[in-house]
């Protein structure tokens, strides 16, 4: 009787096997079963959404957007792509796909990976990451994995085969650990925290020195969120993405124009879950536009914008001739670092009662840079002779180094809030007098684009400097008084206590005491005085 084969002569030596009896079979069998347990299964569903669907019993369904979800993610497993970012309006699932059932497909799969998942609250995150243990831990045999019994915590938990998954709040501590998948869902709790400069600051320094630094050689990334702000985390990724690394998906409630699932303009996203549910269909009507556009349009800006609306705008191909008015407007940062304000400069003209943007320059720039532009502007549009220099920031440096070379150079003090300034030019883009230049095919320069979000985007957004450079140019390209007689009739109209003769009589002795030396009444002076 010839010698029994070792276990490993057994593995590597199929005819060795062949020569087992059953009983002898089974044995090696088991003993294989036992070494491999815990070490992930050989099959699984290839798409995250079959696997969800699946491991759910179906509670979980397909949907055309999740669908499209999955196949992204399918993405980032065969490391296609490498960082998934995804907006997504709330009650769409995002969260349930991404941060339960895709990461145990991903463990099904990788055993010894380590996955982080972090969320606005620790809390929020815990639940997450106890709702896939348990997953685990009821399909482990069928997944072959096995969670550890030495490390259960719903926010900390392991395989036995050395994976496992942590959950902590956004900008919690996760120090000494690495991750293979790395995944940030809602970032951003509240409208509190959202609107809060401190704390989105504080998210961007965590995404920068924390959670990036975890990241094991060939990890993957996934940030999802419903979006809150123009300057939150998916905000400043976005902006910071010179090079294209991220793959962006942004799934609004209501299909627009080229939307990424070829949905046709107003299509929703979910009308199989929302077509009956009366609060869902009267949230637009029950909210306010910037939230609508914010959380559901995951545009953080309203269509019909704040102070000032999108369709207040004109467009110009050719601007006219000649104008009555023509200025440069700058408004200038301290410093030409890319973490300070940028600085400005605008050439405006005024036809009429028409005013027409027709060229700018934006970026960090220093001294000599603006100097450069300021003459390049005077070359170009020689009858802009008057150019407005905010007297702030490196106003004095332009106005003390600039004024012997080219006349016109005013240095101007702005006066009341940001808001204020903008509130009493509002009138002139409400009356459509107010024209961008677009290019003879049609299409809009992206400066112009860039000018047109910050405006009405206006005091929500995370700049304001071409803001300020046009409230400077309209307010002193208006006929005297104009912006100032919108401000006083707005003040005027709160007056309840002062009839509408009175209130003019007001203004009008206010604006013109010194001026009004033929003793004209306020009315006659408002309809003679040279506007």
């Amino acid at each position: 009787m010839g010698k029994q084969p070792t276990f490993e002569q057994l593995l590597s030596d199929p005819k060795a096997r062949e020569k087992l009896n059953l009983a002898q079979f089974k044995e090696f069998v088991d003993r294989v079963k036992e070494l491999t347990r815990g070490f992930g299964a050989s099959a699984i569903d290839s798409s995250p959404a079959d696997f969800a669907a699946r491991i759910s019993q179906k509670h979980w369904h397909h949907a055309k957007h999740l669908d499209y979800l999955s196949a992204h993610l399918e993405m980032l497993h065969e490391r296609k792509i490498r960082k998934l970012m995804v907006s997504m309006p709330p009650r769409h699932g995002k969260s349930l796909m991404l941060d339960v059932y895709f990461p145990l497909w991903w463990l099904a799969q990788h055993p010894q990976d380590h996955v982080i998942l972090a969320s606005y609250g620790e809390v929020f995150a815990r639940g997450f990451g106890g709702q896939v243990r348990d997953l685990a831990i009821e399909h482990g045999e069928s997944l072959n994995i096995v969670v550890n019994r030495d490390r259960t915590a719903a926010d900390d938990w392991a395989l036995t085969s050395g994976g496992g998954m942590i959950s902590v709040g956004v900008g919690g501590s996760i120090t000494g650990r690495g991750a293979n998948l790395l995944i940030i869902d809602d970032p951003v709790k509240n409208e509190e925290e959202a609107m809060s400069e401190t704390y989105r600051e504080r998210m961007w320094n965590w995404w920068q020195a924390t959670s990036q630094t975890r990241l094991e050689p060939d990890a993957v990334v996934i940030v999802v969120a419903t979006r809150w702000h123009q300057d939150d985390l998916l905000g400043r990724i976005e902006d910071h993405d010179e090079d294209g690394e991220w793959t962006i998906i942004k799934l609004p409630a209501i299909a627009g124009e080229d939307d990424q699932l070829g949905r046709a303009v107003d299509e929703p996203l979910w009308p199989e879950r929302f077509y009956d549910d009366p609060d869902y269909s009267n949230k637009q009507k029950n909210m306010s536009p910037y939230w609508w556009s914010s959380l559901y349009q995951q545009r953080p800006t309203p269509e019909g914008g704040g102070l000032i609306k999108r369709d207040d705008f004109q467009f110009y191909h050719t601007p006219p001739e000649t104008f009555d008015q023509m200025l440069q407007s700058w408004d200038l940062s301290l410093k030409d670092k890319a973490t300070n304000d940028y600085s400005v400069g605008q050439v405006w003209g005024r036809k009429g009662a028409n005013l027409y943007l027709l060229n700018q320059v934006r970026g960090h720039y220093s001294l000599s840079q603006i100097r450069t532009y300021m003459r390049q502007f005077a070359a170009q549009y020689p009858t802009a002779l008057a150019k407005l220099v905010e007297d702030s920031a490196m106003g004095p440096a332009i106005k003390q180094t600039m004024t012997h070379e080219m006349p016109g150079i005013i240095p101007v003090k702005p006066e009341g809030s940001k808001r204020s300034r903008v509130e009493a030019v509002e009138p002139v883009f409400r009356s459509h007098n107010i024209w961008l230049p677009i290019r003879e095919d049609g299409s809009t320069p992206r400066w112009v684009w860039d000018w047109i979000e910050e405006v009405v985007q206006f005091p929500k957004g995370k700049n304001d400097d071409q803001v300020d450079a046009a409230t400077q140019a309209i307010t002193h390209l208006l006929p005297a008084g104009w912006s100032q007689l919108a401000k006083e009739a707005r003040e005027a109209e709160n007056n309840i206590e002062l009839s509408p003769r009175e209130q003019r009589s007001t203004w009008f002795n206010k604006k013109f005491k010194d001026k009004n030396p033929r003793g004209l009444s306020p009315d006659r002076g408002l309809r003679t005085a040279n506007w």
